[in-house]
């Protein structure tokens, strides 16, 4: 029984977790483990769940936070460097076209709270109820903060277009 909702929770939700991780770390091989990570957690505590999206997202985004604290000594710039290095990741496959490309590898250039709150509104589908619950802030800030992090992204958006 538990496999078979294991099985569906993945089926579901890893194509939104991987890409939550990556636009984390920018490394596809952290981000598949911080992806399997997450899962494994939720194997041994699937019954204490009652919102498994959220708690999800939230595990995966504290495995990160552990993995960062375990491993200072290596530099954004050097995770950023091993991954524009690799050539197609399966994030190539999960967002298809050019256009979304684009405008996902700007948005990932945001700062981290903007980046974050539209990853998870357009991305991975959140409500700004999910986000302010999963942010632990109001709702109201998280529309302030979602309405900034979509002015920033057009002004970033005219900005490429002028060059």
């Amino acid at each position: 029984m538990i496999n078979d909702q294991m099985e569906k929770l993945y089926i579901k939700y890893h194509g939104e977790l991987y890409l939550y991780a990556f636009s984390l770390c920018r490394n596809h091989h952290l981000a598949q483990d911080l992806t399997s990570d997450t899962f494994f957690k939720a194997y041994l505590s699937l019954d204490d769940v009652s919102y498994i999206k959220y708690w999800l997202f939230r595990v995966c985004k504290n495995l990160y936070l552990d993995y960062l604290k375990r491993n200072r000594e290596y530099s954004n710039e050097s995770i950023l460097e091993r991954t524009l290095t690799n050539n197609e990741t399966p994030l190539d496959k999960i967002i298809d076209s050019e256009e979304k490309k684009r405008l996902y590898n700007l948005v990932a250039n945001l700062n981290e709270s903007y980046k974050e709150i539209l990853i998870l509104y357009y991305f991975c589908s959140f409500s700004i109820k999910e986000i302010s619950r999963s942010r632990n802030i109001t709702e109201g800030a998280a529309k302030i903060t979602l309405f900034r992090a979509r002015r920033k992204l057009k002004k970033e958006m005219e900005g490429e277009n002028e060059l």
